[in-house]
């Protein structure tokens, strides 16, 4: 196969058929459809296959079948944006869309030469990724409930905002998925948090349990996240599947670790200040470890990519260290549980450990990049 047949297959098996509600497109269909197009005989799934297979190529100079081709597969859900189009041209060696196929092709989302220049604000990629509108319709939403109503307009552009978002939510496996990871990880960290305890013995299990978690719920993030049906994943040549989980579960892991530490000192002053337990901070390391071990699983394997071109053992073993974190926490906090519960001693005790969790690190990765 070349780096083009497989781009092409997997954008083709992300598509949709457009007249076959949730089937995947296939390649005699593909084949099909670019006929429709324009407006002759089309092509075999044979021919579509030797395309992936790379027995055989789409001339450069025929360039309607390609930007067809690239339309088709646009249309139906498979190839996103005009940045994943250029990239699918050039792994075959062909010219990048100018900006005449462009417009033609992105129609609904034309390409804009100064937001090429200006990337989108995390402000802006929160809008988009997080409240299920891009920031045109956002505006459009605003401006409509401005020009339909009386003051204040902002309800109307909120209930506009539920209407759409509700419209593409959907109750997926995956959904569900996280729902159990959430409560598992909440069930297993939240006790360790209940400052203070009882007695030695449930102190004791309370850890335990903690440990268990952070051992299990960063495999359960990197389960979940199923990297080997990623798009992008898919169109990168050379990846080892192997690595790629095992990175991929060391991310979840830094990231559970680091959310249930970020919370961790609320739960010392909320005992310093003599407040009522509550089940709220539980729920705050639980939310937190999720996001931040999602975030993680998808950050290190890329980053990781990035900086070797490659995802060896070599590049970042000494990361897994991570799975030690949750049992050293808790042989930590077991030996100075009476000098935790000190303010003063307890937290200049926490900042320590972590301080020097922290410089070990760093340090280690020094040592590595030499």
């Amino acid at each position: 196969m070349t780096a083009f047949g497989d781009a092409l297959r997997a954008f083709r098996q992300a598509s949709n058929d457009p007249e076959r509600l949730n089937r995947r497109l296939s390649q005699e269909r593909l084949g099909i459809l670019i006929g429709e197009e324009m407006g002759d005989w089309g092509f075999t799934g044979a021919a579509i296959s030797d395309w992936e297979r790379g027995e055989s190529k789409i001339n450069a100079e025929d360039r309607k079948v390609l930007c067809t081709l690239i339309q088709l597969l646009h249309k139906c859900g498979g190839l996103r944006t005009l940045a994943e189009a250029n990239h699918f041209l050039e792994l075959g060696n062909y010219r990048v869309l100018d900006a005449d196929e462009a417009g033609k092709i992105f129609v609904e989302n034309p390409p804009d030469p100064e937001q090429d220049k200006n990337p989108k604000s995390s402000i802006l990629f929160l809008i988009e990724n997080l409240l299920a509108v891009s920031e045109k319709e956002l505006k459009a939403l605003i401006d409509k409930a401005k020009a339909e109503g009386p003051d204040p307009w902002w309800p109307r552009a909120l209930a506009a905002w539920m209407r759409k978002a509700t419209d593409r939510f959907s109750l997926s496996v995956s959904t569900v998925l996280w729902v159990w990871v959430w409560l598992t990880a909440w069930w297993l960290i939240a006790p360790s948090l209940r400052l203070s305890f009882s007695d030695q013995k449930e102190m004791l299990f309370a850890m335990q349990k903690y440990v268990v978690g952070s051992l299990i719920v960063p495999l359960m993030i990197g389960l979940v996240i199923n990297t080997k049906d990623s798009k992008y994943w898919r169109l990168q040549t050379g990846v080892n599947p192997l690595f790629l989980r095992l990175y991929t579960y060391q991310g979840a892991g830094i990231g559970f670790n680091l959310g249930y530490f970020f919370v961790f000192p609320f739960s010392l002053l909320r005992y310093y200040l003599n407040l009522e337990s509550t089940v709220w901070i539980g729920i705050l390391a639980a939310t937190m470890g999720l996001i931040l071990g999602n975030m993680g699983a998808r950050v290190v394997p890329h980053n990781l990519w990035r900086a070797f071109g490659r995802l060896a053992w070599a590049d970042g073993a000494i990361f897994f260290v991570v799975a030690l974190m949750g049992p050293l926490w808790a042989v930590f906090f077991v030996e100075f549980y009476p000098i935790l519960l000190n303010p003063f001693i307890g937290i200049l005790v926490f900042l320590s450990a972590v301080t020097m969790m922290i410089i070990t690190a760093r340090r280690r990765s020094q040592h590595h990049d030499k």
